[in-house]
């Protein structure tokens, strides 16, 4: 049930700036579900340039169900999830006048399992609309000779720390035109260019075991990053990457070949809204300026590494992760999955789609330790370890410097493990289990760690055996504004602490968990059916908002407050003392 909105008419619009979301709305309050419609025009029909006749359109985000149009005619319609990046060309105009192009796109935010089968629920508002970037990129004909579209960078699996694998992309994919050897040039760091010679086969080129002049290793405590600049006939792209290793030693996760205790928190893509209207609104197209607060805050923390809830994230966010030294985890669009969703051929081929799509926009950045899928899905049934299989099998070809894991909620009874190359388990001992008993957290995690480290899970013992195991998610919710109770009752800041204290405890001390994300950095929006009419009583002209009564429902006022920090951005106890027990630990070996 959408809340009354009025109906706008396409002849009179209302600007809007692009990247937003058009369901913006507060805590406990439902959003708009429905369609919003989006224009604008770019060049013009008589124009020889780049811009009018040939260009190629990318959107980082257009969510859920998206369909695009120019000139009248449809282009695109994106069924693969709204939170991955994507793109299409735009065909030359029909007309050459002087009648300016349109681009029209229309964005149904709508539950819908035929118009976005892929959003299949979870915990969280899913934002609906433009929310990150649309970009426009110039192309050439597609008779001339291509350019290079992307260069992807990573290192040799030999020399990790000095070379580095380069696929070149270029922008016509089916170009069959080149000689055998075509000389692409490569310029690290802004240096002088040097000529390297390739095959081109279904438009990609691959340059192996390049030397990087001067090379640096990127670390968590020093984050270098170099870049390159890809160049084919006079024209270039510039990629960024770094030189780093991960892996496994004794069943302990690695990065540079030094074991690692990864410590940090999960963190969806919510920020409050921008301006005086709209600064009690939740929304998923944060500014520069909240990303740096939130990475500024992760960082002073102790955070080493980040989980990226639910969805392929904005390379924006990503790009900070790179700077900060911060490990991460993405993963695609996937709570809630069901057995059947997995048995769906079709189903599986859009999860195929968007790993595709994200890895795509994603591969470069170098923090990326993880890559993700199906969080809590129905591992524990053996006939969905196919569609798990064929995730991992997709991403290792890709990409086999990173792990490819999912946050598996059936814990032991997990059957598909044996697809996996990191076992992450999602629990919360002493807040949906064992209310009270403040033992319950270090028993539940050493258990669960020994029996991924001596193979008693459902998946068999070589599934999991040597293979590093971590805590994908943990914690205990804390309503910010009930700070002052003596005792330790739920939702209260005190049992907060106290539960999420000892899960980190238990992480740092055993040597079988190779690392923690709390669930969560901050207090969040949720789902749909939590929101109506849900909302807390705030007391009247205070900002940030501070709740004078709540009612403590599973999701009280609408908001998952298992956050260390309010939704706001204000610390509760909980991550100062975490904030010591991670500083204290995060530093690289």
């Amino acid at each position: 049930m959408a809340p009354a909105k009025e109906i706008l008419k396409l002849a009179t619009p209302n600007m809007t700036a692009v990247p937003s979301c058009f369901d913006q709305q507060g805590m406990g309050e439902l959003g708009f579900r429905g369609t919003a419609v989006y224009r604008t025009y770019f060049g013009r029909g008589n124009d020889s340039s780049w811009e009018r006749q040939h260009v190629r359109l990318q959107f980082q985000a257009c969510s859920f169900y998206c369909r695009i149009f120019v000139d009248g005619i449809e282009i695109e319609h994106h069924l693969a999830g709204g939170y991955v990046a994507f793109h299409r060309d735009v065909p030359a105009p029909a007309k050459h006048d002087d009648e300016p192009r349109k681009l029209f796109v229309l964005a149904d935010n709508r539950f819908n399992a035929t118009t976005a089968p892929l959003h299949t629920g979870g915990d969280f508002w899913h934002f609906g609309g433009l929310m990150r970037s649309v970009e426009l990129h110039a192309m050439p004909a597609p008779a001339a000779t291509p350019w290079v579209w992307r260069a992807y960078v990573l290192p040799t699996t030999n020399a990790p720390y000095s070379a580095v694998d380069i696929s070149v992309v270029l922008t016509n994919t089916s170009w069959s035109n080149f000689p055998h050897a075509v000389t692409f040039t490569l310029a690290f760091d802004g240096g002088a260019p040097s000529n390297h010679t390739a095959s081109v086969s279904a438009g990609v080129a691959s340059l192996l075991d390049v030397q990087v002049p001067d090379a640096r290793v990127w670390s968590t405590t020093a984050p270098n990053l170099h870049s390159v600049a890809v160049g084919l006939e006079g024209g270039a792209v510039i990629e960024r990457f770094g030189l780093r290793s991960f892996g496994v030693d004794q069943a302990r996760l690695t990065v540079n070949e030094k074991v690692l205790k990864l410590v940090g928190y999960n963190h969806h893509t919510q920020w409050p809204g921008q301006g005086p209207t709209a600064r009690t609104f939740v929304t998923a197209s944060p500014t520069d300026a909240q990303m740096d607060e939130d990475i500024a805050l992760l960082k002073m923390g102790g955070t080493n590494y980040v989980r990226g809830a639910h969805y392929p994230q904005d390379p924006r966010w990503l790009d900070r992760l790179d700077e900060a030294g911060m490990l991460m985890w993405c993963e695609t669009l996937g709570p809630g999955v069901s057995v059947q969703n997995t048995k769906d051929p079709a189903w599986v081929q859009l999860q195929l789609t968007q790993l595709d799509e994200m890895l795509e926009n994603a591969l470069n950045h170098t923090a990326i330790l993880t890559w993700g899928w199906f969080n809590e899905g129905p591992s524990a049934n053996n006939g969905s370890c196919p569609a798990y299989k064929a995730m991992a099998d997709r991403a290792r070809v890709r990409d086999p410097t990173r792990f490819q894991t999912w946050a598996d909620s059936q814990k032991d009874k997990g059957m598909c493990y044996e697809h996996a190359t990191l076992i992450a388990y999602n629990d919360y001992p002493g807040w949906y289990t064992c209310e009270g008993d403040l033992s319950c957290p270090e028993r539940s995690w050493d258990k669960y760690a020994s029996s991924v480290a001596t193979g008693q899970t459902k998946s068999g013992p070589a599934a999991t055996i040597g293979k590093p195991f971590v805590i994908s998610e943990t914690g205990a919710g804390g309503i910010y504004e009930w700070d002052a109770n003596t005792t330790d009752a739920k939702w209260t800041l005190k049992y907060q602490t106290e539960i999420v204290t000892r899960d980190v405890d238990v992480a740092i001390a055993n040597s079988n968990i190779s690392g923690i994300t709390i669930w969560h950095f901050f207090d969040f929006k949720v789902d749909d059916a939590q929101e109506n009419n849900t909302a807390c009583q705030y007391i009247p002209d205070m900002f940030p908002p501070n709740c004078s009564y709540i009612n403590i429902t599973s999701r009280p006022g609408g908001v998952n407050h298992k956050g260390v920090v309010d939704f706001w951005r204000r610390p509760k106890p909980a991550y100062q003392l975490v904030a010591a027990k991670y500083n204290a630990t995060s530093k690289q070996r």
